[in-house]
């Protein structure tokens, strides 16, 4: 070979690797890349995945929706004294009393889904916190007549709304307003949006029992749905954009006597709920679905889902006192 002849081959030998490298480059800098965060809030451990090609925006995003979610938290916990709902329930029978918009909205909410569920949902079952715990988590059985002294004082129906405030009033004093069955769905869709108008283009936002999911590329997220009996899954569940709450017996629960005693409290009775080990739903709304969740774990396996087959957008998968698995007519998913 001549020297012109290998000149000529090594600028296109040259030429073929640079081509070769440009696209492996552009192949790896399109490839999505997934990073998890871990924050607690809530009461619980709040993970955020992002998966995205401009890692750089990743901090900055996850910076400000947990930013949201602590200023939510800070208006809508039953636990903080200086929140709104701590205030609603110190001036019971006093009269409305101003709130900030995001209190309005989602106690609109609630109060919505507990007409929808005839009371199965119902947000002043905060009222039972005294024997119960805020949460249940008191460990101890209260006596039947100590239930049912409270029980009185648990009516959705004695919250007032006025959009003109906007404030909030309970009719009655000693009512107790806990959106615990609903705040989290509507925090975690906030956080959602702002990493979204930070321009992150698909992610999980998880707290709990709630999770809402987005993308903007076609591709469904697979679900796990957790066994409330067993380690490991009861099946998965296909969602693109949305959000996929589940409600359990096995979230918080201690044991006396052979009877399992969990957090969902029946607001007719006092007590827990029973006849549902889980309800997982998959629908667009998180603040709508976290409530719904709650209520169609208390109206029982046959009641429940007849709701949810009524209502459009909304499926769901429930699990009985016995372990039977039924699934919504469109329900997107496996059970294994």
């Amino acid at each position: 070979m001549d020297n012109r002849g290998f000149w000529k081959y090594a600028i296109v030998a040259l030429s073929v690797f640079l081509l070769l490298a440009i696209s492996v480059l552009l192949i790896w800098r399109q490839r999505p890349e997934t990073v998890s965060y871990a924050r607690p809030a809530m009461g619980t451990l709040v993970e955020i995945t992002l998966m995205e090609r401009e890692r750089e925006r990743f901090d900055e995003a996850v910076d400000a929706a947990v930013g949201e979610i602590e200023r939510l938290e800070a208006l809508l916990s039953s636990y903080r004294p200086d929140s709104d709902i701590s205030r609603i329930n110190r001036n019971a029978g006093k009269g409305p009393l101003p709130v900030s918009p995001d209190t309005f909205e989602v106690t609109k909410e609630a109060l919505r889904i507990a007409g929808l569920t005839n009371g199965a949902f119902d947000p002043t079952v905060g009222a039972l916190a005294g024997v119960w715990g805020p949460s249940g988590e008191m460990g101890i059985v209260p006596s039947k007549e100590k239930v049912e002294r409270l029980l009185g004082l648990v009516d959705y129906r004695g919250v007032m709304l006025d959009e003109k405030g906007p404030s909030i009033a309970l009719a009655r004093e000693g009512m107790s307003l806990n959106l615990g069955g609903v705040a989290k769905g509507y925090i975690i869709g906030k956080a959602a949006e702002e990493l979204k108008a930070r321009g992150v283009a698909r992610g999980i936002v998880r707290a709990g029992g709630d999770m809402v999911v987005f993308q903007d590329n076609g591709k469904p997220f697979t679900i796990g749905i957790k066994h409330p009996r067993k380690e490991g899954l009861l099946g998965e569940l296909y969602i693109e954009n949305g959000t996929a709450p589940t409600s359990g017996d096995y979230e918080r629960f201690f044991e006396k006597d052979g009877v399992r005693y969990h957090h969902i409290l029946d607001p007719r009775t006092g007590f827990p709920a029973r006849g549902t080990q889980a309800v997982t739903l998959a629908a667009e709304d998180p603040t709508t679905a976290d409530a719904l969740a709650t209520g169609v774990f208390v109206m029982g396996p046959a009641r429940g889902m007849e709701l949810i087959e009524r209502l459009e957008g909304v499926e769901g998968l429930i699990v009985d006192e016995a372990g039977a698995v039924r699934a919504s007519s469109g329900f997107k998913g496996k059970i294994y």
